[in-house]
């Protein structure tokens, strides 16, 4: 999508730009601006490099990111944007388990009061993953040429923009995608079985699978998600992914019907997206409203006038982290059949040293199932896992570790009953 009008009124931004000159040595050089003079400001202007420093700053800095502010909500994953990380590079995205019930009077220990029940915590790290710049070249001549009219100055400040700032938007549309891509990849999706809705009565069997995924996931269930907790989707924080082809045969009143609610409401929860990348069986996603997570770090414009060749270069820097949270639910309908894992199998060392690490590798029954690990037994805060992917998971043992023994353990994504563990011996 291309910038346009970011200029709504020329004579009135260049008169902003004009006071802004006010107290400088350069306040009273250029004539207050009205459509019949803009040339004549433009030639005064050119006069004096200063100020055409000042103006193109004015450009990418200012008037750029005021329309910026608009484009960001026109964006197709607005809503998994969280904010700015200020520090750091890294999430961390706590989940605590709900706790256990207890039989009335089944402790009869005295002291049963005072015993501790630590909450059962899920943690999960994910780094920057998104480190770009985008760059625009100025030179005085285009700027010349710029200034013979209002409709002129509006197209040249559109070219600027759009170069780097829509490459922006159209770069943070592709990661997304990726990321979405990525969990598929790693199994960390439940998929169920849907008919391709390429006419009317497959797409009412595509929509009654969607409503039977809607309504199971206003229930607590482990299977929903890839880290296997516990957890629900209530429907108003439900968001369809759905693709331009199966977008085409459903209307919004049949996916208000799937979802129980009006028009309006569903409007707002559907968010139409490309074909995913290697993933064309995928035609829907249902997803938690927390399920895709987009965090800036960085968003910020750098320029530097090269006095020898009379240029302008300009440069915009991101640095974002995009991931799917293991903790929420996401359920993508696949025109595939779909395979139910029956087992797990864990290998690596039996036993590891103080300070060593160690990587064990799973693999499922069928293969290609994403698997999560987790780790059990340590006494020091030290001794976890330091790297992990749908594969494998790399243990590092602390040195002051005061514990005999480790279990990892391997939970199939989506399919909870399927798990097994493997105990490590501490030594040394």
């Amino acid at each position: 999508m291309a910038v346009k009008g970011v200029l709504k009124n020329v004579p009135l931004a260049l008169n902003s730009f004009r006071a802004s000159l006010k107290g400088t040595e350069w306040e009273g050089l250029l004539p207050e601006v009205t459509n019949s003079n803009i040339k004549e400001f433009g030639q005064v202007m050119m006069q004096y490099q200063p100020i055409m420093n000042r103006f193109m700053n004015q450009l990418v800095n200012v008037w750029a990111l005021q329309k910026i502010d608009k484009m960001y909500f026109t964006s197709p994953f607005a809503f998994s944007k969280r904010g700015m990380l200020e520090y750091g590079e890294t999430i961390e995205s706590v989940w605590v388990k709900i706790a256990a019930a207890h039989s009335f009077c089944s402790d009869t220990d005295p002291w049963a009061m005072l015993k501790q029940e630590k909450p059962d915590i899920a943690v999960a790290f994910m780094n920057r993953n998104r480190e770009e710049f985008y760059k625009k070249t100025v030179n005085r001549e285009m700027l010349r040429s710029a200034f013979y009219s209002a409709q002129s100055l509006g197209n040249f400040v559109d070219r600027v923009i759009d170069s780097m700032y829509t490459g922006n938007e159209v770069s943070e549309m592709l990661y997304a995608m990726g990321a979405i891509s990525s969990a598929l990849d790693n199994g960390f999706i439940k998929l169920v079985h849907v008919t391709d809705p390429t006419d009317e009565q497959s797409a009412k069997d595509f929509l009654t699978t969607m409503r039977v995924v809607s309504n199971n996931l206003l229930f607590p269930s482990e299977n929903y998600n890839a880290a296997g907790v516990l957890n629900t989707t209530a429907r108003e924080s439900q968001r369809v992914f759905i693709t331009p082809k199966a977008d085409a045969v459903t209307s919004v009143q049949a996916l208000a019907y799937a979802f129980h609610m009006d028009e309006a409401q569903i409007m707002g929860r559907i968010t139409v997206i490309p074909e995913i990348p290697n993933h064309p069986e995928i035609v829907a996603i249902v997803a938690d409203d927390d399920w895709l997570n987009i965090y800036d770090q960085l968003f910020e414009t750098s320029d530097f006038f090269n006095a020898e060749k009379l240029y302008w270069n300009y440069w915009l820097h991101v640095w974002q982290i995009y991931f799917t949270s293991p903790f929420h639910n996401a359920v993508a309908l696949t025109t595939e059949a779909v395979s139910e894992y029956t087992a797990v199998t864990i290998t690596g060392e039996a036993s590891l040293a103080k300070g060593a690490q160690s990587k064990y590798t799973a693999a499922t029954t069928p293969v290609n199932g994403g698997v999560i690990f987790s780790l059990e037994g340590a006494e020091a805060t030290s001794t976890r896992i330091v790297s992990s992917d749908s594969k494998s998971a790399t243990i590092v043992v602390s040195p002051n570790e005061t514990s005999k023994s480790l279990t990892l353990k391997a939970v199939v994504a989506g399919q909870t009953s399927v798990q097994t563990t493997k105990a490590v011996t501490i030594t040394g």
